[in-house]
């Protein structure tokens, strides 16, 4: 009997042993982290396929994603003698906007029996419906006034706060297509507290120039940074963990807000508006109110303010007809270091009297709009007067100079005799050799065919520098360029960006005319583009224009080390075409 039930347990324990180690079913399901998130943040999506070795999972359409592989992981457990296998697939869900999103059946095919998932919803809330006090970094943006004139400053302030370790970080910065933008200072780091909480925070500031009316819009900027993960007890990893074990991060996309804008035409101008918008003072000052006819006396008029100083031009001066006028080379500053843009320009002339007498040069006016009271406003110097004296000696003027502009003859000194002696006797004759008179007349046949030349070449020179006040700046740009470029060589890692991005925009605009500082990446390409250079070129200008101002945000000194071996050859180049 006992033989009997050992066989008969033997016969069982070897059909155990036969049996089959894996599940007869197959199955796939897909997981979220969360199902319930901000626009800046992200999902971790988990699709695990069990007893299915080989078989690729088909996932569903993530409208709404952007839909980043992040590795796969396999795992074999034994259960009850059964052994059973799973291949996990991660994928990261960049959300691209607001809403709720199905995801759908995930499904695998195996031995022609399909299997799917179960479909879930993920809602996604906009960044504000998380508490600040319980977002580690976030990205604000604002501008100081909704409703600009056409013209009017405004200020674009952009700011990222975190309190947790970053790297790698990269703006797509917004778009201020229909404004003229002028960068003010540099990128400011500092600590600030917002409801209790302490944040490092990154500032960017823009002055911007509405040029049109109507609605604007400012599109919303785009930081990508890797974040350190916490761990899965939700505890922070500590700097022990760092230095023990790999460095463990996660790809994180801030969005800034969509900043919508109704600008305001500018009033009916009155006369003699010349486009400034904003705060502006008007002075003149006269370097002597004592002098004599015929000697000079600079008159400096200065205008400075706050506003689209780019656009100051010389005020219109009254009329000076006792004044021989002679205009100096303005100079001009704009100062970006400030909370606004502010800028002066001044404008001199020599003044030289023609009559004795009291004199007085006149007021002169400045109009410009105000845009916090609405209204055009005038700014006024006060009149000049000078006493000035009648010349010593005979003549009061240079050679030839009229006296007054309605006198009818011109006043000439004669300086000296001829400085050949003269002959008047027979023997003056007999003393001219045929020798002699070749001497005489060869300078006197050539030289003059010679001057007549050099001076009709000086004589175009100055005709095309006067119809064209920007060629010497033209001419000079890639000199001034290089110049520049040898000043940025001396600085260091990331801090080269900013002037070499300078560098680069303000030689285009030497070439094209304008201010190049005012250029944004996509405006300069423009720029070239309309000028006729090559669109492999274009294409490399704005390249290196787009990586200078992500460089300012965390690129490697590697990449800053490239840029200065490249601008070099890239401005040689533009000079080529622009000059071709």
């Amino acid at each position: 009997m006992r033989s009997c039930l050992s066989i008969c347990l033997a016969a069982l324990a070897l059909l155990w042993v036969a049996a089959p180690r894996t599940a007869t079913a197959q199955k796939i399901e897909i997981t979220a982290s969360q199902t319930e998130i901000t626009i800046d943040d992200q999902v971790l999506l988990s699709v695990r396929v069990t007893d299915a070795v080989g078989a690729e999972p088909e996932l569903p359409a993530l409208d709404g994603f952007r839909v980043t592989p992040a590795g796969q992981e396999s795992q074999v457990s034994f259960v009850n003698g059964r052994s059973s296998s799973s291949i996990g697939y991660r994928f990261l869900l960049t959300p691209l906007r607001t809403g709720t999103f199905e995801v759908g059946r995930a499904t695998i095919t195996v031995d022609d029996v399909e299997h799917s998932s179960q479909p879930f919803s993920i809602r996604v809330l906009e960044a504000s419906a998380t508490p600040v006090e319980q977002r580690d970094l976030f990205v604000t943006a604002r501008v100081s006034t909704t409703t600009p004139y056409v013209g009017q400053q405004l200020i674009h302030t952009w700011r990222f706060y975190r309190r947790v370790q970053v790297a790698d970080a990269s703006l797509e910065p917004p778009s201020f297509d229909g404004f003229l933008v002028e960068e003010l200072g540099k990128l400011r780091e500092y600590q600030a507290t917002v409801r209790g909480q302490q944040y490092v925070v990154s500032e960017i500031r823009r002055a911007l120039f509405p040029q049109e009316a109507g609605k604007l819009e400012i599109t919303p900027s785009q930081l990508t940074v890797q974040v350190v993960v916490q761990s899965a007890n939700g505890r922070r990893r500590s700097l022990l963990d760092d230095f023990f074990s790999s460095r463990s991060t996660e790809r994180r996309v801030l969005r800034g807000p969509l900043l919508e804008l109704d600008v305001l035409p500018l009033p009916p101008a009155p006369g003699g508006f010349t486009g400034l918008v904003g705060d502006f003072d008007l002075s003149a000052e006269l370097s002597r109110r004592e002098l004599k006819v015929g000697e000079s006396a600079t008159l400096k008029v200065t205008v400075a303010g706050r506003g689209n100083s780019q656009l100051i031009v010389e005020p219109r001066l009254p009329e000076l007809s006792r004044f021989k006028i002679y205009d100096d080379k303005p100079s001009g500053t704009l100062d970006r270091s400030g909370s606004e843009l502010r800028g002066s320009r001044s404008f001199s002339k020599a003044l030289v009297p023609l009559a004795a007498g009291e004199l007085t040069v006149p007021a002169i006016d400045l109009v410009y709009f105000d845009p916090e009271g609405a209204v055009y406003r005038t700014a006024r110097t006060e009149p000049i007067a000078l006493e000035v004296a009648p010349a010593d000696g005979e003549e009061d003027l240079g050679l030839t100079e009229s006296l007054a502009p309605t006198a009818g003859k011109v006043s000439v000194r004669i300086m000296a005799d001829d400085i050949l002696p003269l002959y008047k006797g027979l023997e003056a004759a007999r003393a001219s050799t045929w020798l002699g008179a070749i001497w005489i007349l060869v300078p006197g046949l050539l030289l003059p065919p010679f001057f007549y030349l050099a001076t009709a070449v000086g004589l175009g020179r100055r005709r095309r520098f006067a119809r064209d006040a920007n060629l010497g700046r033209r001419r000079a740009a890639l000199r001034t360029a290089l110049r520049r470029l040898a000043r940025v060589a001396e600085a260091e890692g990331v801090a080269v960006a900013a002037p070499a991005s300078r560098c680069l925009r303000e030689f285009v605009g030497d070439k094209l005319g304008v201010d190049g500082g005012a250029l944004t990446p996509a405006e300069t390409a423009e720029a070239l583009e309309r000028h006729g250079v090559g669109a492999e070129l274009v294409q490399k200008v704005g390249k290196l224009l787009a990586r200078l101002e992500a460089a300012q945000y965390g690129s490697s000194p590697n990449t800053i080390d490239v840029v200065r071996a490249e601008l070099e050859s890239l401005l040689k180049c533009l000079d080529k075409e622009l000059r071709a």
